[in-house]
């Protein structure tokens, strides 16, 4: 067993970046273009590009510099690389406090609790098992 878990940013309560943009702008990153880091998501540019407003209007930043000079496809601005960074931040300290903090203890705690609780039922079912064997009374040869 482990432990799964997602991380996400709120602001008042409501999603605002997460994995799926997270991903979304690292392939923006990757091709220079939303379109094909949408095509890749396998979600079409106008939701791409719904995500992008949303996450730009709510926290009123620009992390996506579009086409300008005469130039196709997209690119991050710094702020955009800024908050990518973050986030990469948060989710490795995320892991390590999973894989090595007191979540890590507390799993292997449990996971010993669980295989004695499951040894004791296993045993505790054999021995009742045995018991109604010996009660049953035997049938008699006439």
């Amino acid at each position: 067993m482990k432990v799964a878990y997602k991380v996400w940013l709120e602001k008042k309560g409501n999603p605002v970046f997460g994995k799926g943009i997270y991903h979304m702008l690292m392939l923006v990153r990757e091709t220079g273009s939303l379109h094909k880091a949408a095509e890749r998501l396998e979600m079409s540019y106008r939701a791409a590009w719904g995500k992008i407003r949303t996450f730009e209007k709510t926290l009123d930043l620009e992390i996506l510099e579009r086409g300008r000079h005469g130039r196709t496809g997209a690119q991050l601005t710094e702020v955009g690389l800024t908050v990518l960074a973050y986030f990469e931040r948060i989710q490795t300290e995320m892991d390590r406090l999973i894989a090595k903090g007191p979540v890590s203890g507390l799993m292997s705690e449990m996971e010993s609790y669980i295989k004695t609780q499951s040894r004791a039922k296993t045993l505790a079912a054999r021995q009742d098992a045995s018991k109604k064997k010996d009660a049953a009374p035997t049938p008699s040869r006439a």
